[in-house]
Order: structure tokens, then sequence, then C-alpha cells
């Protein structure tokens, strides 16, 4: 798939710290430009261009990673993955490439992180509205503990329907209990795309606490 540069504003860079209990401040505010994701047989890249914007607490800088806040075209708050900055200054420039393998090779690898994607054949991007976490409780259980109410965010699946891994990053919100690393979760909202709700067919770990939180699939043991 040829990416297609959509139009950004209001966007602030924050920098990427993995599993960090912490929330730092952006270094990056007011930003305008575009943003993509796209796929080049079997590699998926996502490209993030500022034209303008303001760099403080000392702006970003080329080779460390970062994540944005970004608005789109229609209004909607949405975040980015992690991306490398390839350029800083007052036009900064951001990318990530993931090199997928097919199943018969082998997993996935993310060259900017050494980790592993498992055997996807697509990647696929849902901007969510009005997220709602629920701590996981098995459903024999007639209880519902929520860890987040009305948040943003991104969806994104890897693989084919069904059976594709799922990955959710979410910002904003309200925290209505603790968040913990490790916590289950389960996760729905409304498609933003389509206004119909959508629930995340699959139980979620936390991976990150901060803003976003960031859920990865839990994935059965092959183990035994």
């Amino acid at each position: 798939m040829t990416p297609i540069p959509s139009p950004v504003t209001q966007v602030r860079v924050y920098p990427y710290i993995p599993d960090a209990s912490i929330i730092v401040p952006p270094v990056f505010t007011g930003g305008a430009g575009t943003y993509s994701v796209g796929t080049l047989t079997t590699n998926i890249f996502y490209n993030l261009d500022l034209n303008s914007g303001e760099a403080i607490h000392s702006g970003p800088h080329a080779g460390n990673h970062y994540y944005a806040v970004c608005k789109d075209s229609s209004g909607n708050d949405f975040t980015t993955p992690w991306m490398t900055c390839l350029k800083g200054g007052p036009q900064p420039q951001f990318g990530r490439t993931i090199h997928l393998l097919h199943a018969a090779h082998g997993p996935a690898t993310d060259t900017n992180s050494n980790q592993t994607v498992s055997n996807p054949d697509i990647v696929h991007q849902i901007h969510l509205s009005d997220i709602s976490v629920n701590a996981y409780v098995s459903a024999t259980e007639p209880l519902m503990i929520p860890l987040i109410e009305g948040g943003q965010g991104i969806a994104t699946f890897a693989g084919l329907l069904p059976g594709a891994t799922w990955s959710v990053s979410v910002t904003g919100g309200e925290r209505v209990n603790p968040l913990h690393v490790g916590m289950s979760v389960t996760i729905s909202g409304s498609n933003v795309s389509t206004g119909k709700p959508l629930h995340i067919p699959a139980v979620l770990v936390t991976k990150e606490i901060g803003d976003p939180a960031i859920f990865g699939q839990i994935r059965p043991s092959r183990e035994g």
C-alpha cells in the first residue's frame, strides 16, 4: 500500500520511554505537517513530517525515540506508535520501519526495537473514541472493574482476521481506578470512521501506564 500523507495539526511530541511509570513533558508543541502509514512488500513504515511548531525542553534529537499525539483532518485526536527522530530542529521528521516475514520463515522483526510481531500478513489501524478499559475478570464472575473511561486512541491488528494480534494505545480519558503494568484488561470503544462500537476480541496485558497507555495481546503459551 502506497502511503498517502494525511494532514495533522496540534501535534505534541513526547520522548518514548518504554515501561516508564512517569509522564514526561513534550519536546515539541503546536506542530503541523503530515503523517503516513504504508507497506512495501514485507515492510511497514510510519512517517511523521512536521513543517511548523515549537521545540521546547531542548526539542527532539535525531536518533532518539518519540511518539506524538495529533489531531487529524476530522478533528479527532490519535496517538502514533513510537518512531525514531530522523531530523531535529524546527521542522523535525520521524520514521519507523517494521520488516515482516511470512509465517513459513518465522516471526517479523522491528529493526528499531528488536521486538517481534507474530507472523502478520497485514497490519491495519483503527482510530477509536470513547474507549473503555476494564480489568479482565473471568466471564463467570458478574463483575466489571473500570480502569479508563472516555479515552481516545488507536487499535492495531497484525495478521488476518480472525486470529490477528492486537495492540491498543489509549490517550486521555478518566483514570477511574489505578492501572498497573502487567494487568490483564479488555478494551472497547467507537470506531471513529464508522461510528460503530468495537470490542477488541482479545484479552490484553498492560505494557505502559503513561499517556498513552499501551496494551498488547496476551498469547497462550506454546510450551508443554
